[in-house]
């Protein structure tokens, strides 16, 4: 089945069903999740929180979906996280899926119990919550992951479980003390850069 590489829905909901058959878990993460909780942006890839993914198993998955299917790097650190990229190419379309995994495997596993489903396109796919969504992006490196998580935390405010966001940090600080994380987390409550 050849899939829209330009439709990121199309290329969530088939990495999707890939991931399933790899056994690993996972949740939509990323630009998508960001427009059910926060401040949409325009997004062209699929990110995903994983655990137990091996790379290539998810690569040939992929490949199922008649593209050409290429690791441009496995389990590569970032911050907190190990992300593995895969990019796909079909005729003169492009684009990635991103393989997010927690350093953290106690903290993994969170995420997956808290996981929500919902659906995209009349399909059920799971999806991080909304605190695991800040979580991930006080985990990750980039300027844009604190905007995106200042967004769900402005929009969400009423509604998220703060104090779980908290002991979850305080948590990951001590279990990756080679990232940054109480920082990060203390910028998300002074007013975002000009």
């Amino acid at each position: 089945m050849a899939i829209d590489l330009d439709d990121p829905i199309a290329l969530m909901l088939a990495a999707a069903d890939a991931l399933e058959r790899t056994g690993a878990e996972w949740a939509a993460y990323g630009g998508l999740a960001l427009g059910m909780y926060g401040e949409p942006r325009e997004t062209r890839d699929a990110d995903f929180a994983v655990t137990g993914v091996d790379v290539e198993r998810a690569r040939r998955a992929l490949s199922e979906l008649e593209v050409d299917v290429v690791v441009a790097f496995s389990n590569m650190r970032f911050g907190g996280c190990d992300v593995s990229r895969l990019s796909l190419v079909g005729g003169s379309q492009v684009n990635t899926v991103d393989l997010v995994t927690p350093r953290s495997p106690r903290y993994a596993g969170n995420i997956f119990r808290r996981a929500m489903i919902g659906s995209l396109r009349g399909r059920e796919i799971r999806a991080t919550s909304p605190e695991d969504f800040v979580i991930l992006k006080v985990l990750a490196t980039r300027e844009r992951d604190l905007e995106d998580a200042r967004s769900v935390i402005e929009t969400q405010r009423a509604r998220l479980d703060e104090a779980l966001i908290r002991s979850e940090i305080d948590r990951l600080i001590e279990e990756i003390p080679d990232h940054d994380i109480r920082e990060r987390f203390a910028r998300l409550f002074q007013p975002a850069p000009e």
